[in-house]
């Protein structure tokens, strides 16, 4: 039977410090999440025709509060501040498997981060730090898409993150996109595209290892991305989008659980994008802000994708 740390000291010094290495709270938000929530919209349950594919995210996220299992703000000044851009390169065959287009995708991070925090009441979350580098690399080479009818699309994936980044244990600035742990993510993307209507989501479900520098192992995740949109036919579209998050697992410190460590979060906002002539060309810019967190760092979120098919 595994142990149980129940203390109030343990579990804000916990959230307070070791979020870092559970989390991607500075600004990607989540338990221990790799994913970073809000970078798909609409259209992402429609694979596109076989052939070579770039796409590029680019995100600004400022996270200015942390939050404790109640929703209320730790005693901490804090703030992080992170720029990422993730090229993705994706190849969609011509070869059908069970009525879908087969492909694979590659994703390499970039980012650069700075991260303060300083609190009286939690001593040991007093650092100003920054960073930039390269994160974990996500690879999918087992991507399926069918297109059902016109209106009906959907791709069923299996994304995985390796630890590939530059992780410091002593540094948090380091530990937004490098996590030092793998992350198996099943992923059902779903879209409904009628008259100029798009209605999208992509479901997803994280299953994270242990990281064995800190002998932590984060729980298990359920999260989505979504989009409510109309398009216009001068190439422009736009709509409201979001995303929620729910950690369904408690996390593990030295083989013992940590109670009420469960992370939550939920983001809403607008998002545009412009296709012009539907020729090779896309680009969609949105702006999140986010409500519901607990045990977590939260803030507004920017994003910009472009995607160019070769």
């Amino acid at each position: 039977m595994k142990k149980t740390l129940s203390s109030a000291f343990v579990r804000t010094l916990f959230i307070a410090t070791a979020f870092f290495t559970l989390t991607a709270a500075q600004s990607w938000a989540g338990g221990a999440q790799h994913y970073p929530n809000g970078v798909e919209d609409f259209a992402v349950g429609a694979l596109p025709p076989p052939g070579t594919y770039l796409v590029n995210y680019m995100i600004l996220a400022q996270k200015n509060s942390l939050r404790d299992n109640s929703g209320n703000g730790l005693p901490a000044d804090f703030n992080a501040s992170v720029f990422a851009e993730v090229p993705r390169l994706v190849y969609v065959s011509p070869l059908k498997v069970l009525g879908a287009n087969w492909a694979a995708q590659i994703f390499v991070p970039f980012y650069s981060a700075d991260v303060t925090a300083s609190s009286t009441a939690i001593p040991p979350l007093n650092f100003d730090v920054n960073d930039k580098g390269v994160g974990d690399i996500i690879f999918s080479p087992l991507v399926f898409g069918w297109h059902f009818s016109p209106e009906l699309h959907a791709v069923l994936a299996l994304d995985t993150w390796a630890p590939t980044g530059n992780y410091d244990a002593k540094n948090p600035a380091t530990q937004i996109l490098s996590k030092n742990h793998w992350t198996f993510e099943p992923v059902l993307a779903v879209s409904y595209l009628k008259e100029g209507f798009d209605v999208s989501a992509k479901f997803m479900y994280d299953f994270n290892t242990k990281n064995s520098d800190t002998d932590t192992r984060p729980g298990q995740e359920f999260h989505f991305d979504w989009a409510l949109g109309y398009g216009l036919k001068n190439g422009l579209s736009g709509g409201v989008v979001g995303y929620n998050y729910w950690q369904t697992t408690d996390d593990e410190v030295g083989g013992a659980t940590v109670k009420d460590s469960l992370s939550r979060l939920g983001g809403i906002g607008l998002g545009i994008k412009y296709w012009p002539k539907q020729g090779p060309f896309t680009m969609t810019f949105k702006q999140y802000w986010e409500y519901g967190a607990r045990n977590i760092a939260t803030g507004p979120q920017t994003q910009f994708k472009f995607s160019y098919a070769f």
